[in-house]
């Protein structure tokens, strides 16, 4: 079996989007002038003569306008049945193949062509990192600074079938029991110090992610692994518990760590520890050259990288910037070389002579929502104010409003895009009436438009979101206020910095009710569940939703490699989730990347555009 490799590291950051609230500007009409009081009848029928060819060219105008919305409508919404479809024929709603070998001879070891070495690439985020270690974080920004330098991929998605292919493995065997998993790593693979990279590097760092002291914030995803064992060098073995059909891609939650490094180093503590916040052997892309906090990180190409040696692009560039507005006004000025492109700077920039606006509809698309504190004591904890809430909320509106038009709704966990998707969930359409009528079953009354308890105290939600320059949040944040204002809900808004915001929000004893979030969904369906377990709160599980027969579809869901059964168990998970509320779904968003002219080799795909990014190269004029 002969194919050919492609890298799924993604390089690009992902910038906070921005968005502001477009006002349209209403001046006064201008009166018609009277009709001369003795002009005859006939004279006045040549006047609206006259008019007709000018209203009938207006309406010319405007039925072409109407019809080009409706086309762009039709057009994305074609788009989104495609990438729907796309992800539940891919390669990864089959069953595996077990008993099976899949052998690639991708030559990987040719160093790329050297006249396209070099340059700077050139970013902003408005949310620094945290910390490089990849077991301790499970923010953005520090996995985005973790992926740069540590590589993990025994396996990826093939950018066009879905299907999971070797990578650092060149081989792959699946036992005929589907228990055991068996990896021949290449035999060139090397740490960014020369020294070899094995399948002890593996076992070792196993060994210390699931040490339950180590505080690995995913480690319920390595649950059904029941061993990871270096046969030699080049030999990995993954043994499992049981059946577990998302095995073969979660097994590359594993990201290898070097031994020789970090054996006689504490696992958590950066002050005795200065790999944590200084990774000086790596096996990613890049190498970290220098890192001033909130300020800029600084990369360079790891000339031992496993693929073809060193990137084509030289060095990286990450600065820390106040906010979206800057970054889009730095990237209309070329002084950086990407960008998200928000709805509202959409058209504009699409305009751009220097630039390339690449969007598509993701299978991991970006999904934002409300995330209500189940706690005893809160208010939320009431399903009826849950419900409340989901019916006070105009979605709509915050979609159109926020995204502009350039996201869909979304009722339940998986968006549309994902093979696990149904439509058979509740979706609490705009409804304030329905909403007051729940928040009397909990007990509360409209009173001068007030909504107060049985204390006649009033209603007052306490809103987070982080970190307090994206403008976005500011955003969504004062249309729920409004929207809950005007069924005589007080909702107080606290914004705070990203490492405050990442401290709140996962906090054992939270002050939050409501908390502004999104996060990406995977083209496999089982990866979210560590957010809904109960073992996970608060780091994972932040709402504290606790609901055992959501935990038992997810086993039954992951036991079986039937897709039938498996959809089945994941459309139950939807409906349950939709129906208790412990999250209110607002939309999932297009995907949109905007890149200088002077960045080449970009090739757009379903999985997006940073898949190959090894190989793209800046073509200076």
């Amino acid at each position: 079996m002969n194919l050919k490799l492609s890298r799924n590291y993604l390089w690009i950051m992902s910038l906070v989007v921005v968005a502001s609230m477009t006002l349209a500007a209403c001046g006064a009409g201008t009166a018609p002038e009277p009709a001369p009081a003795e002009a005859e009848p006939q004279e006045e029928a040549q006047p609206a003569e006259e008019e007709a060819p000018a209203e009938a060219e207006a309406a010319e105008e405007e039925a072409p306008a109407e019809a080009e919305a409706a086309a762009e409508e039709a057009n994305e919404d074609e788009q989104i049945s495609e990438a729907a479809k796309a992800s539940e024929e891919s390669d990864i709603t089959k069953e595996l193949d077990l008993g099976a070998t899949v052998v690639s001879d991708e030559e990987v070891t040719s160093p790329r062509d050297s006249e396209l070495f070099g340059g700077e690439y050139r970013s902003v985020s408005t949310s620094d990192a945290v910390s490089f270690h990849p077991y301790l974080i499970s923010d953005s920004a520090s996995r985005g600074y973790a992926n740069t330098v540590y590589y993990r991929g025994l396996l990826r998605y093939d950018e066009n079938t879905m299907e999971l292919i070797p990578n650092w493995a060149e081989s792959y065997t699946i036992s005929d029991d589907g228990l055991t998993f068996t990896f021949i790593l290449r035999d060139d693979l090397k740490w960014s110090d020369g020294e070899p990279l094995t399948a002890f590097d593996y076992e070792w760092t196993y060994e210390q992610a699931v040490k339950p002291e180590n505080g690995y914030p995913y480690l319920s995803q390595l649950e059904f692994i029941e061993s990871v064992k270096a046969v030699d060098a080049q030999t990995l073995e993954i043994n499992l518990t049981e059946v577990y059909a998302p095995a073969l891609g979660q097994v590359d939650l594993l990201t290898p760590l070097p031994k020789h490094i970090w054996e006689n180093l504490p696992w958590d503590d950066p002050e005795k520890n200065p790999e944590i916040l200084s990774p000086s052997v790596v096996s990613g892309p890049y190498k970290l050259v220098e890192w001033q906090r909130d300020q800029y990180a600084i990369f360079e190409a790891n000339e031992n990288y496993w693929y073809h040696g060193a990137p084509n692009i030289e060095r990286q560039i990450i600065e820390i910037v106040p906010d979206g507005d800057v970054a889009y006004q730095m990237f209309k000025s070329g002084e950086i070389d990407t960008t998200d492109i928000t709805p509202e700077n959409l058209e504009d920039a699409k305009q751009l002579d220097n630039a390339t606006i690449y969007e598509w509809w993701s299978v991991s698309a970006s999904i934002s929502f409300v995330g209500l504190n189940m706690r005893e004591g809160f208010p939320t904890s009431d399903i009826n104010v849950r419900h409340a809430l989901n019916y006070a909320l105009d979605k709509d509106l915050l979609t159109e409003e926020v995204m502009l038009g350039q996201a869909q709704r979304v009722c339940s966990i998986y968006p549309e895009t994902n093979w696990a998707f149904t439509s058979d969930v509740p979706c609490y359409d705009f409804d304030p009436d329905k909403a007051i009528e729940l928040l009397a079953e909990a007990g509360y009354t409209l009173q001068d438009d007030k909504m107060v308890d049985e204390n006649g105290e009033q209603l007052t939600l306490n809103l987070l979101y982080g970190p307090n320059t994206n403008q976005t949040r500011e955003l969504m944040a004062v249309i729920i206020q409004d929207e809950l204002g005007k069924i005589g809900i007080n909702v107080e808004i606290q914004a705070l910095e990203w490492a405050s915001f990442l401290e709140e929000f996962r906090s054992a004893e939270p002050t939050w009710d409501l908390v502004l979030l999104s996060i990406n969904s995977t083209p496999e369906p089982h990866t979210s569940f560590p957010w809904w377990l109960e073992e996970n709160i608060p780091e994972m599980n932040f709402s504290a939703y606790i609901n055992k027969d959501i935990e038992q579809l997810f086993d039954e869901a992951g036991a079986t490699y039937d897709i039938d059964v498996r959809k089945e168990k994941y459309g139950e998970i939807q409906q349950i989730i939709a129906e208790d509320s412990p999250r209110i779904f607002l939309f999932f968003s297009k995907s949109r990347s905007g890149q200088n002219n002077r960045i080449k080799g970009i090739e757009p795909t379903r999985l997006g555009i940073g898949w190959n990014a090894e190989e793209w190269y800046i073509e200076e004029e």
